[in-house]
């Protein structure tokens, strides 16, 4: 069992986060005992939280983000033999240029 932490300072895509992270759930889900984070979103002012075990992922819409806070989305996954670099590569497709 090993975690890797995931952050970016771009916001994401919602619809290209949504495919990526239904594709790694659907194949590596069985392997990923925890996953979880605060999420920076293109089209809205207030952090997503996102949080899974195994096949089950959801998000909720958070508070909004105070003025002068840095936006960051931060990710953390916890699971048996999970491909990091997939995972951090496919990521890094679902942000906004």
């Amino acid at each position: 069992m090993k975690s890797f932490v995931y952050r970016a300072e771009r916001a994401f895509d919602p619809a290209k986060l949504e495919d990526f992270l239904g594709a790694i759930v659907n194949i590596y889900g069985p392997r990923m005992l925890r996953y979880k984070g605060v999420l920076h979103m293109k089209g809205t002012e207030r952090k997503v939280i996102f949080q899974g075990v195994h096949q089950l992922m959801g998000s909720d819409l958070g508070p909004q983000w105070a003025d002068g806070e840095k936006r960051l989305s931060k990710m953390v996954f916890i699971g048996i033999d999970l491909p990091q670099d997939i995972f951090l590569q496919g990521l890094e497709q679902c942000l906004v240029p």
